[in-house]
């Protein structure tokens, strides 16, 4: 990077750009850098990566709705970029879904910081038709993987789930191979 950035400088001295080839290679390395964090060979699909069955299996239903949700696609991207770069695996695949959540998951599961930042829970014992984003990884295991019948497996499909109101993550899910 170092030598694109000397060559631009040359080039553009002589045309007199100096400070237009410092932009250029700024810029060029901000964008590389986000390329590695964020491959572009990782698929984003606005769909559901979980069947209705297996979501029923895990005590969850998702369903459609017309309520415009605070956090829209632009936001739950740049969460999902965030939540990639944390992500020790990258996935073949990012489904992205929004819908209204029924869980069977306690209330007491979700943060504090949360449960304040919506009104949404100060009354509620269960979440029940909350808005909400889910990010999902898919095809974190390896093609190869053979599961141990001995215990827990890895997760191949991870999922967090993202209040459309506030942003926050609420609680995260997923299944093996």
């Amino acid at each position: 990077m170092k030598k694109l950035t000397i060559f631009l400088m040359i080039l553009f001295v002589m045309s007199g750009c100096s400070s237009k080839a410092n932009n250029v290679a700024s810029n060029l390395e901000i964008n590389n850098s986000m390329s590695n964090l964020t491959p572009s060979s990782i698929p984003i699909h606005y769909t559901s990566a979980y069947d209705e069955k297996t979501l029923k299996e895990l005590g969850i239903k998702l369903s459609s709705t017309n309520i415009v949700p605070k956090i829209g696609k632009l936001e739950v991207r740049k969460i999902t970029e965030d939540l990639l770069r944390q992500t020790a695996v990258q996935p073949k695949g990012v489904y992205l879904e929004y819908g209204l959540i029924t869980a069977n998951v306690g209330i007491g599961a979700i943060s504090a910081e949360a449960k304040d930042a919506n009104p949404i829970f100060k009354n509620k014992k269960s979440i029940v038709d909350v808005p909400v984003w889910v990010i999902t990884f898919k095809g974190l295991l390896p093609d190869d993987f053979v599961p141990d019948k001995r215990g827990k497996q890895p997760l191949d499909i991870s999922s967090t789930v993202i209040d459309a109101i506030t942003g926050r993550a609420l609680f995260g899910f997923g299944t093996g191979k």
